[in-house]
This record gives structure tokens, sequence and C-alpha cells, in this order.
């Protein structure tokens, strides 16, 4: 009897553990509140994660390349945004690469800085991506990013008539 007690009280707690783990991965979000504020003029808006995909499939929030998409409210997109001296907790330096929110589509210079992450995983094919290659060409949307060298950097897509922003997380890969 006692035997019994102690194997379903393990049981309980792997389940417990096991939950709380499932939770944690599938709610977790890079950008928080004062990333948003960071990347938008003025913002006091809101945002919800509406999507996630992490292209090497592992789960670890350390991940090496991902995408986010979130829908966002209160964005306005200002021309010397975004302003940060950090991201992703790590400090923006003189070799650090910063845009500011440029009309689409991509420069030739940013193509060539981000051809690897926007070309690497066919995004057109990802569940939540199936319109990210139209919307990169889409004069009415943004673009931004943080490139910190040719192993870290982010990509930020700002759609500006369904207010959703994808961010792509390359950190290493």
């Amino acid at each position: 009897m006692i035997i019994k007690k102690v194997l379903l009280s393990a049981l309980f707690i792997v389940l417990i553990v096991a939950s709380y783990w499932v939770y944690s991965e599938f709610s977790f979000s890079p950008l928080k509140q004062n990333d948003f504020q960071k990347l938008f003029k003025e913002y006091q808006g809101s945002f919800e994660k509406s999507y996630s995909e992490d292209f090497l499939g592992m789960r670890t929030k350390a991940e090496l390349f991902e995408l986010y998409r979130y829908s966002i409210k209160g964005g306005i997109i200002g021309n010397d945004f975004p302003k940060f001296t950090e991201w992703e907790n790590k400090k923006v330096g003189k070799a650090t690469i910063v845009g500011t929110w440029k009309n689409c589509p991509l420069d030739f210079q940013t193509m060539e800085l981000y051809n690897f992450t926007l070309t690497s995983n066919n995004l057109g094919n990802v569940k939540c991506c199936s319109s990210f290659n139209k919307e990169i060409l889409n004069p009415k949307n943004y673009y931004s990013f943080v490139h910190f060298n040719d192993l870290e950097q982010y990509f930020l897509l700002y759609c500006s008539d369904s207010q959703e922003l994808y961010y792509i997380r390359r950190k290493g890969f």
C-alpha cells in the first residue's frame, strides 16, 4: 500500500512538472511589452502572440532559428524607431547594425544581410506564414532588423493593414 502511494505521488509530480514544461514552452514569447515600446513610437497598445514556429524542431527557449507572429494594437511606425541600447539581453555595440523602420520591399543591402535567414526555409510553406513572401513585397508594410553578426540576427516585418508583426530570430546555425 505504501509503494502504491509513493508511485502515485511520483506520477502526480511528474505530471505536474510535464504540464508546467508544456505550458511554459507554448506560452513563451521573446518579445515583452517593453520591447514593443522600443519598436514603436509612443507604444501603449496591446499584443498577443498568434503563432510560433521552431525551424529546428526543438523547444528550449534559447532557440537557434524560429519565427513568431504577433497581433498588435497601437503600433505607430516612427522613422527613428526602433530605439534601444540592448536587444534580447545583448548590448548593441558599434559593430551592431540596427535598421530603422523602412518601407518594403527590402533594399539590396538588407537582402544581402538576411538572405540566408529569409530563404533557408521556404517561409511560404510554413503554416502561419503563407503570406509572408507577399507581405515583404507590399510597400504599405515596414521592416526593421538587428544584426549582431552573421550568426545572430533578428528580422521584423510589420504588416500595417493586418497589424501583425513577424519576428524572425536566428541565434546560431
